[in-house]
């Protein structure tokens, strides 16, 4: 129990005291304008960091209401348990600035920057100050020479409050181009050397040839840096010497250079370590014994060696006189020099135990199972790395540290026993969502989901997930339908479970086992349909990209309320699905660089549960690739998908069921066309109308640059093309469209609003003709 006291006459609140009252001293409009501000705090436990998020939150509002001196004060009365809380604010003037001339900036870019400028001077408003900042806004864009004048007027408000208007007249001024840019005394870095480093480093203003005031007084430090890097240790670079071309066409810079003598690395040494380990390092190395002293790289050199060293298992490595002056000595004409590197190696470390700390629920078996990691086995930053990552990629704990210990028992001389100590934090194991929304497929809906992540604490998980949803349009189904107009609930649920050790005693290797069952009542172009479906999966990462995967699926389907009586029907159909990846991206969720391949192949026959009969016979095999590329170019990535897809019956006396025939829907969905118009076949007649005994095929194709504004937006434009075929294949004869979107990307993956355009519009066989484009909402498909 934290008893509470007075200091300095004000009061301290204990752990159970409770705020009672909010005191205002304060303008009437303030008070009124923030009161509901404290409400759920009243009668409620003390918790001072809330009260200072609420109160920083006041101040910030007045303060873009224009009052830029505002003080914003709390003061603690009444008793230890027992509270009122004062709040003092001192509003001040109300300041507003309005602006004449300006072009190139707009009013309210100019007044943010204005007002981030006197909140980072503490309220400080002088008339002066904000005149030379604007003229520096402009020159940090590009434009000299601009011309700020200012003024001022007081006045009251309606409210009775002080009010100062500023007033800025701007004549702006132009970019000054830059005519030549060279060096003064140089001899070992030529002009075309320069406009290379120039190149490299010049910010957008200087690539355009402008004046960049800044660039160019830091470029003396990147000039001086490429002497360090040639040897050149004790060259100097002046301030940039800046005048007018005679024709006045834009400015002559000149940097005086002074390079004094090259000093040569005469000799590399490296103590402590063997002949052998010495020869591995130096290869490593930048800087070569003669060859020019590269002051530059030497940082990076001396990582280079703890870095060999402790991935050769002398995990404790370190440099010993990386600060000293010995390191590195020059001799007494400055024109040679010599690299000492004093090695402390300590033992070799060797695995011997794990030990977990701050796991409560999980078992220490979900942890062991991730070390590959066998007693006496060098121990090195990158096996510890890789160890981290694979128990954060569990998805239980919120943080993870692991620290090697030895042990000094004097049973090892070579090789140290080390224990590894994983101390873990876990996450909320359960999750239970409840989402309500709306899809442009699907109409309005509502889904929900119970989830629990370690079940048993193995890392097991379970979960019930149910959507309901219903169709506020029939855009996509047949014209019979449509004429119908009925309205039908759809619904789904699905319960699963996932082993991710499957017989881990066993095997000794990871492989995944996925149970699920669902009920499914869907809409379809031509049909509505109940769809049951069992499928257990087995999955197996055969390495960091290379996975595959086997399924078994039995789907009961019973089609009803069909425009064509040839689809009020029910099958059974049981096959297996074989599904192979390589996955070379970045990032498998967000993905910036990287191809990823997929080829998958589904055999569904009676000898797995499809139905036989003397009528009808499922019998079918289906092969689809799904490959993805993404290349960036700066803030941009070019972003491919193609998608190609073969089914064939193999039935005498059978066909393959309508929905099991390709469409282009969901991930293979044809921005700008809805799933009726994208879902035909090029005579114009709908894929769902076509009895399907042969074969079909399907071919998706999307290009998209997309522009990264920050991690969490991007904007794109795409072309995308797609067509479903039967019987004849024609790859190039393909239904195209273009259009814009912008992401937002989240953990899951990218929520996508976009619009897509026809770039031509057909007739159907119904004599239907094609909408122009069509409106998107999607997330994570690409």
């Amino acid at each position: 129990m934290v008893t509470a006291f007075l200091v300095y006459g004000e009061v301290v609140p204990s752990q159970t005291a409770k705020i009672t009252r909010i005191e205002w001293d304060a303008p009437r409009s303030i008070q009124n304008s923030f009161r509901y501000y404290f409400e759920d705090l009243k009668g409620k436990s003390w918790d001072p960091v809330l009260l200072k998020i609420k109160i920083d939150q006041i101040g910030k509002e007045i303060f873009q209401s224009g009052y830029l001196t505002s003080v914003v004060h709390s003061e603690l009365k009444g008793t230890v348990d027992q509270v009122i809380v004062l709040l003092k604010i001192d509003v001040g003037e109300r300041t507003s600035f309005d602006f004449v001339g300006n072009k190139i900036f707009s009013r309210q870019e100019l007044q943010s920057k204005l007002m981030d400028k006197i909140k980072n001077n503490f309220g400080k408003i002088d008339p002066n100050t904000m005149r030379v900042f604007i003229n520096e806004e402009y020159e940090n864009a590009g434009y000299y020479n601009s011309i700020i004048k200012s003024s001022f007027i007081t006045g009251t408000g309606l409210d009775g409050s002080k009010v100062r208007n500023y007033f800025f007249k701007i004549r702006e001024g132009e970019k000054i181009p830059v005519q030549k840019i060279s060096l003064r005394g140089a001899y070992n870095l030529t002009q075309d050397e320069l406009m290379i480093i120039l190149k490299k480093n010049g910010t957008s203003l200087v690539q355009s040839n402008y004046y960049d005031k800044l660039f160019f007084e830091n470029f003396s430090d990147v000039i001086k840096k490429e002497y360090l890097r040639r040897g050149f240790p004790f060259a100097e670079v002046s301030f940039p010497h800046i005048s007018n071309q005679e024709d006045e066409n834009g400015l002559e810079i000149e940097y005086s250079v002074t390079e004094r003598q090259q000093v040569r690395l005469d000799q590399i040494k490296i103590s402590n370590i063997s002949i052998e380990q010495e020869s591995h390092i130096k290869a490593l190395l930048v800087n070569k014994a003669g060859s020019p002293l590269n002051i530059i790289e030497i940082e990076k050199d001396l990582k280079n060696i703890t870095s060999y060293l402790q991935n050769e298992g002398f995990y404790f490595a370190s440099i010993s006189n990386i600060n000293a002056n010995n390191l590195l000595v020059y001799d007494k004409s400055l024109s040679t020099a010599v690299l000492n590197i004093e090695v402390t190696t300590d033992r070799m470390v060797c695995f011997y135990d794990t030990i977990i700390n701050g796991n409560i629920k999980t078992k220490g078996a979900v942890v062991y199972r991730e070390i590959d990691l066998t007693n006496g086995d060098l121990i090195t930053p990158l096996k510890l790395e890789e160890i981290k990552q694979k128990i954060a990629g569990l998805g239980l704990f919120s943080s993870i540290k692991i620290t090697p210990y030895m042990l000094f028992d004097g049973a090892e001389t070579k090789c140290a026993k080390t224990n590894i100590v994983i101390q873990v934090k876990e996450k909320d194991f359960g999750l239970i969502e409840l989402a309500p929304g709306y899809r442009t497929d699907l109409g309005e809906k509502l889904s929900t989901s119970i989830i629990y992540n370690n079940f048993m604490g193995m890392n097991r998980s379970l979960s019930l997930k149910t959507q309901l949803n219903q169709r506020d349009n029939l855009v996509g189904f047949d014209e019979g339908r449509k004429q119908q107009n009925k309205k039908l609930l759809e619904y789904s649920l699905k319960a699963s479970i996932a082993e991710p050790y499957l017989f881990y005693g066993l095997m000794n290797t990871q492989v995944e086992l996925e149970l699920s069952s669902s009920w499914q009542r869907k809409r379809f172009y031509g049909f509505d349909a109940d769809i049951f479906r069992f499928s257990p999966q087995i999955s197996k990462n055969f390495s960091k990209y290379v996975s595959s995967s086997i399924k078994y699926q039995f789907e009961r389907i019973n089609q009803f309320d069909a425009t064509l009586a040839k689809d009020n029907d029910n099958f059974s159909i049981g096959g297996i699905t074989f599904t192979s990846s390589l996955d070379l991206r970045d990032d498998p969720v967000n993905s910036r660089k990287g191809p990823y391949f997929s080829l998958s192949t589904e055999w569904a026959t009676p000898s797995f549960g499809s139905m036989k009969t003397n009528d009808l016979e499922v019998n079918f095999i289906k092969v689809i690739s799904r490959n993805k590329y993404y290349y960036p170019i700066n803030d941009f990535t070019l972003a491919f998908s193609l998608g190609v897809g073969m089914e064939k019956n193999l039935a005498k006396n059978g066909y393959i069921p309508s929905i099991k025939v390709f469409r282009l829907d969901g991930y293979d969905e044809i921005r700008g066309f809805d799933d009726g118009e994208i879902n035909h076949l090029a005579n114009g007649q709908a894929i769902g109308d076509v009895i399907v005994d042969k074969s079909a095929y399907f071919t998706a194709f999307k290009f998209e640059p997309r522009y990264n504004i920050n991690d969490f937006i991007q904007l794109d434009v795409f072309f995308d093309a797609g067509r479903v075929y039967v019987n004849s294949y024609k790859p190039l004869d393909l239904r195209t469209s273009v259009g814009a979107g912008v992401k937002f990307l989240t953990a899951v993956g990218a929520l996508e609003f976009s619009y897509g355009v026809k770039l031509h519009k057909e007739t159907y066989s119904s004599g239907k003709l094609d909408s122009t484009g069509r409106f998107h909402l999607s997330i994570g498909y690409f």
